[in-house]
């Protein structure tokens, strides 16, 4: 079956609001390959550009706080997945901890296409944000748009960034377990099988909202058994926690990891 490599042109369009939020927005297209009688998969990516002093938000945004969220208009025969958020960073508005993100940051999500690519292929997206910096917030709205034609060459920066955005995305690692128990309003994590990681000190945030306290940053630290951290259980998460997620960011601020834990 013959694959053919396509890259896909940028023609971007960014409508402001009436207030901008202190940041701009733009729709970013990567090469993808079209296989016949195959969806076409295309990685893309919204890029978030918040000014000095500003920044936005993760998809738990911590104490306060809204994440980056994308309303969609397609042609007929494509379709958005959701939208994926890299490992954040602690940021403070005012004397609330939050988790999100300063300067620029690309946040990857995939288009598919069923059947053939379409002749004149503009696709859409809505994207509504926060930002915010010690005085205050400022919500920001524009539209973006992209075309599905093929242009470029297949080294544009655009498109090598937004395959980078999707590479280094958080990711699982099968010999890692997470257990989690409570003690008087305490949450007691033990990370198990990660003998091959140096995770000393490697920062936690917690994908799940209100289950942990935002409120000081949280850190593995190396025991006997494995790899250890106590926080504070969130003062509006429910009687009992069942299920969590977290991201771990190594001190080398790379290879990011997702895990999971279910009681």
């Amino acid at each position: 079956m013959r694959t053919i490599l396509i890259v896909l042109s940028v023609m971007v369009q960014t409508l402001w609001s009436q207030e901008n939020g202190h940041a701009t927005a733009e729709l970013w297209l990567a090469p993808a390959r079209v296989e016949a009688g195959k969806p076409t998969v295309i990685p893309a990516a919204i890029r978030m550009v918040y000014e000095k002093g500003w920044h936005g938000y993760w998809c738990n945004p911590g104490e306060g706080g809204m994440k980056t969220e994308v309303r969609w208009t397609l042609p007929d025969g494509v379709r958005a997945g959701d939208l994926k958020f890299p490992a954040p960073k602690r940021e403070m508005t005012g004397e609330l901890a939050c988790y999100g993100y300063a300067g620029e940051v690309l946040l990857p999500v995939m288009l598919t296409v069923e059947g053939k690519l379409p002749p004149s292929g503009a696709v859409e997206a809505t994207v509504s944000w926060l930002a915010c910096n010690d005085t205050g917030c400022s919500a920001g709205e524009a539209v973006v748009k992209a075309d599905l034609s093929v242009a470029v060459r297949a080294d544009d920066e655009k498109a090598l960034a937004v395959k980078r955005a999707h590479d280094t995305l958080p990711a699982a690692d099968p010999k890692l377990r997470l257990h989690v128990t409570e003690s008087n309003g305490w949450m007691e994590l033990l990370l198990t099988g990660a003998d091959h990681r140096d995770l000393e000190g490697a920062e936690i945030f917690p994908v799940t909202e209100q289950a942990l306290d935002p409120k000081e940053a949280i850190a593995w630290k190396k025991s006997d058994d494995g790899y250890r951290a106590r926080v504070r259980k969130n003062e509006y998460a429910p009687a009992s926690v069942n299920a969590m997620e977290l991201v771990v960011v190594p001190k080398s601020g790379t290879g990011a990891l997702v895990i999971g834990w279910k009681k």
